[in-house]
C-alpha cells in the first residue's frame, strides 16, 4: 500500500527484475478502489511516494519472488498524524475482503504521538480492529519501523520530537515490525 503508486513501477520492476536476475512475478497488479489523481513530477510528495512505490514492489518481489503482487494505491497522501490514515485502512480492508493475499505489507508509518488525539485514538482503533481481523483470518500485516530510527517528525513535518518515539503500525502488538535504525 502505498500513496498515489508509481506510473512506471511495470517497468520499474521489470528492469530490477532483470538486474537480479528474477523472473517477473506470477501476477503483478495495481488496484486503486478509492480512485487516482493525476501524476504530477512538480509535486514533490508524489515524486517521493513513486520512489517508496518502486522501493517496495522491488523488495517486496524480490524476498518473496514466487508470490503474486498486488499494489493497492491511495489518492491522499499520508504524512503525519492522521492525514491518508483512514484511506490506508480502507485500503487494507479492501485487500481482507478481497482476499488479495496471505500477507500485507505496509512501507508507511505516522509518529505514535502525532496520534494522541481524539481523531488520532479512532485511527488507533480502526487500524487495530483490522489487525485483529487479518490475524483471525491468516494474514500477516508487516509494517515499516521508518527511516530515522526513534527520532521522528511532529506533525508540522519539520521539528523532530526531543526524545525517542515510534512508528504506528510498527508500534501495534498485532503487526510484524520491520526494519532497523539506518547507520
Amino acid at each position: 500500500m502505498d500513496s498515489f503508486g508509481s506510473p512506471t513501477i511495470a517497468s520499474d520492476l521489470a528492469t530490477f527484475d532483470a538486474g537480479y536476475g528474477l523472473p517477473a512475478p506470477p501476477s503483478f497488479k495495481v488496484l486503486a478502489p478509492l480512485g487516482t489523481v493525476p501524476f504530477n513530477p512538480a509535486v514533490p510528495d508524489q515524486v517521493n511516494w513513486a520512489f517508496e512505490t518502486t522501493l517496495d514492489v522491488e523488495w517486496a518481489h524480490a524476498m518473496a519472488p514466487d508470490a503474486s503482487i498486488v499494489l493497492l494505491t491511495s489518492p491522499v497522501d499520508e504524512t503525519e498524524g492522521v492525514q491518508g490514515l483512514p484511506q490506508f485502512n480502507a485500503l487494507e480492508n479492501y485487500a481482507l475482503d478481497h482476499h488479495l493475499g496471505q500477507v500485507i505489507s505496509q512501507s508507511w508509518g505516522a509518529t505514535e504521538n502525532t496520534l494522541f488525539t481524539p481523531a488520532g485514538e479512532k485511527v488507533f482503533r480502526q487500524f487495530q480492529a483490522t489487525y485483529a481481523r487479518a490475524a483471525a483470518m491468516g494474514v500477516t500485516v508487516l509494517a515499516s519501523t521508518g527511516d530515522s530510527g526513534s527520532s521522528n517528525l511532529e506533525a508540522n513535518l519539520t521539528t523532530y520530537y526531543p526524545f525517542p518515539t515510534m512508528n504506528f503500525p510498527a508500534s501495534s502488538p498485532l503487526v510484524t515490525a520491520v526494519g532497523g535504525r539506518p547507520g
